[in-house]
């Protein structure tokens, strides 16, 4: 079963800047950036970016959950594709997005729908999943924590497990939302239970270099 984001949106241009580093040693991190939207992320120089034609192909357009502003992928694996991300996958893979809202819009934010936005996290989502009668099985929560800045931004960073095919998948989702509630910042970074506890420090500083400025 391949899983896809529940709401994606379209893509604007990103501005990658690469770190540079005194004398002849490698960059310990390669810098990605939505300057428009304040949004910013690092990851290892190993990762590699994933094509933007074919994240945006496999996105679709945008939803009535909102518009895309920007989005980027990084993989790890030594062949990136975009068919790892809301994949099984044995190696650490990125996906961060920026959501405009509109006023209508704004009104259905809430940290259960933040947590909710990939797979069904909470108890609600997770017992109408199962009325459904969704293919879904091996659900763990791991961490949940709520997130807040001197911007006044706020969110979620919620780290959970479900099975992908045989394969237990663990996920370590942000979802923030600025001060004014216009627009929607979301980074994933996922890989099979195994490898995200083997990579955990690689992928925390990951989690954590995510960061949304202020302003609408």
């Amino acid at each position: 079963m391949r899983l896809r984001l529940r709401h994606l949106y379209r893509v604007l241009p990103l501005a990658v800047v690469g770190l540079s580093v005194a004398g002849c040693l490698a960059p310990q991190y390669t810098y990605v950036s939505d300057n428009a939207d304040s949004a910013y992320f690092k990851v290892p120089p190993s990762w590699h970016q994933v094509n933007e034609s074919s994240l945006q192909s496999t996105e679709g357009p945008a939803t009535q959950e909102g518009s895309y502003l920007w989005s980027e992928a990084y993989d790890s694996s030594a062949t990136p594709s975009v068919a790892h991300i809301f994949s099984a996958t044995t190696s650490p893979v990125a996906y961060a997005s920026v959501l405009s809202l509109s006023s209508a819009e704004r009104n259905d934010i809430s940290f259960n729908s933040m947590r909710d936005l990939l797979l069904p996290v909470t108890q609600a989502a997770r017992s109408a999943a199962a009325s459904a009668h969704e293919n879904l099985s091996g659900f763990a929560s791991v961490s949940d924590q709520l997130i807040t800045d001197s911007h006044n931004n706020r969110g979620i960073r919620e780290i959970f497990q479900y099975t992908l095919e045989t394969t237990p998948e663990t996920f370590d989702l942000t979802v923030m939302t600025n001060a004014a509630t216009t627009k929607l910042y979301f980074l994933l970074v996922q890989c099979s239970t195994t490898c995200f506890a083997s990579n955990y420090q690689e992928i925390s500083n990951v989690v954590n270099s995510f960061t949304v400025g202020g302003g609408s």
